[in-house]
């Protein structure tokens, strides 16, 4: 498959900050007590090769988590509540709560989302993450190797605790149907070979973003929306597999990690309802707090970072650990198949362009906008594939039928 992507350039300027107050001179004196972990579990080459994106259903292995009399098994739960909120209004966990499931093997690390949210929203334009969105932020160092003296893997760290290392991913669970376009974010390779490693010399704040409104597959990344079940119409899964590759600079190569190993990762979901709740709100895992976030020490009156990093481990055997055999998973998997899913409309039935200006406004009409006005065109062909580009409204397109 011939796939297309677009790259862009992402400029935030923290100068209002730095205006403001002067910047903690302390800040990364961290220490490592504490860090929330999430342990993912080792798949056997069986049941990796049972991952499947086309079938409907939640892989198999998954059933280890919740299977009646099976050890009880890691996962991790972010309730929306006032210590969970990270910006936006606080909610409650009926408005939004994630959870996330792991698993590991040859191919890639395996997750499972899902996220219960009272109200479905789609996005506003394709640049607009704030809507109904999971993202999460992957390094292959350890948590005690990013918070060591020094702190040698973060390039601003009185900025962000975003590094030279990490990808983050953000993808959409509102919409109807759901959507399965993302984007990946990662430093810019170019900037840190100019040298920008310290903060002075990274300002104004620059990263780096890998837009990919296509089919992920194309990407090695697969991905699955799980139909909800009829009584779940609040639930919405997916699951998905990221190639080691993708764990962190998609840059650099990355070996599978081994037993025992520790990588740092960060997760949260941005929730937007309707029009009684027009602002976005966000919750994360570890402090309320994504690796941009900055906050006042109110001990120095200065501003500092807010710790954001928490941890996978690397367990062993996913089986053991449940206390099942391949055998009762497999019965079990059997009953979950025949709960009944609510058939989702096809994405190929969608044929329409959409035009957005570059603030991300909606412009329902292309001639409504004055000529020559530069747009954003959202394009879905009829196998599902999405394309956007910059257009310039002009005479022909107002005598067009768009």
């Amino acid at each position: 498959m011939k796939c297309r992507f677009s790259s862009a350039i992402a400029v935030f300027s923290f100068a209002a900050f730095a205006a403001a107050q002067p910047r903690d001179s302390s800040v990364f004196t961290h220490t490592y007590n504490n860090l929330p972990v999430i342990k993912a579990y080792h798949l056997s080459a069986e049941q990796e090769a049972g991952f499947s994106t086309t079938d409907g259903h939640l892989s198999c292995f998954w059933r280890a988590w919740d299977l009646p009399g099976a050890n009880a098994l890691d996962s991790l739960i972010v309730k929306s509540d006032s210590s969970t909120t990270a910006w936006g209004p606080v909610e409650t966990p009926e408005d939004a709560t994630i959870k996330l499931k792991l698993a590991w093997g040859d191919s890639g690390l395996y997750m499972l989302f899902e996220v219960i949210d009272d109200a479905w929203i789609g996005y506003v334009s394709p640049i607009d993450y704030e809507n109904d969105c999971v993202e999460f932020f992957l390094d292959p160092h350890s948590g005690r190797q990013l918070y060591s003296p020094g702190t040698p893997y973060f390039t601003a760290v009185d900025i962000s605790q975003l590094n030279v290392t990490f990808i983050q991913f953000q993808f959409r669970f509102g919409g109807n149907p759901p959507s399965i376009e993302m984007t990946m974010h990662q430093w810019s390779a170019e900037l840190v070979a100019q040298g920008c490693t310290q903060p002075r010399q990274c300002e104004p704040y620059i990263r780096y973003m890998i837009d990919i409104p296509i089919d992920p597959l194309a990407f090695g990344i697969k991905i699955e929306a799980i139909p909800s079940r009829s009584d779940q119409t609040n639930i919405r899964q997916q699951e998905w597999m990221i190639p080691w590759k993708y764990y962190g600079n998609s840059s650099s190569t990355h070996p599978p990690p081994a037993e025992n190993d520790r990588l740092a990762i960060c997760v949260g979901y941005n929730d937007r309802d309707d029009g009684l709740e027009p602002s976005a709100s966000a919750i994360r895992w570890r402090n309320a707090a994504d690796p941009y976030t900055t906050a006042t020490n109110p001990a120095t009156n200065k501003i500092t970072t807010v710790d954001s990093w928490g941890e996978i481990e690397f367990v062993g055997d996913l089986l053991t650990a449940a206390g099942l055999t391949q055998s009762e998973l497999d019965a079990g998997c059997v009953l979950v198949c025949k709960q009944p899913r609510i058939k989702q409309p096809g994405r190929a039935v969608i044929q329409n362009a959409k035009y957005f200006t570059l603030s991300g406004r909606r412009a329902m009409d292309a001639r409504a906008v004055p000529l020559h006005t530069i747009l954003l065109q959202r394009d879905v062909s009829g196998n599902g594939m999405v394309n956007v580009r910059k257009v310039m409204a002009s005479r022909s397109r107002r005598n067009d039928n768009h």
